[in-house]
């Protein structure tokens, strides 16, 4: 397990220095933000049974929304 929590921070660590390096605006951090999940969701469609894509996603969007509510108010 330690092996995929090391890729998985790697992957992370990459794609926060592609949106720190891409993006130009607030917004265009929030529509990349909106692209990563879209394509979570395809390729968690495409890899994995559909109940076990949308327990992920369900799983997912809630970690997400935990850590952003505070900054909707």
């Amino acid at each position: 397990m330690i092996e995929a929590e090391l890729k998985l921070a790697k992957y992370f660590d990459s794609l926060m220095e592609f949106a720190e390096n891409s993006s130009q605006s607030e917004q265009d951090s929030i529509l990349l933000a909106g692209a990563m999940m879209g394509a979570a969701k395809v390729i968690y469609q495409r890899h994995l049974h559909p109940n076990e894509a949308q327990n992920l996603l369900d799983h997912s969007g809630y970690d997400l929304l935990n850590l952003i509510k505070p900054t909707l108010h």
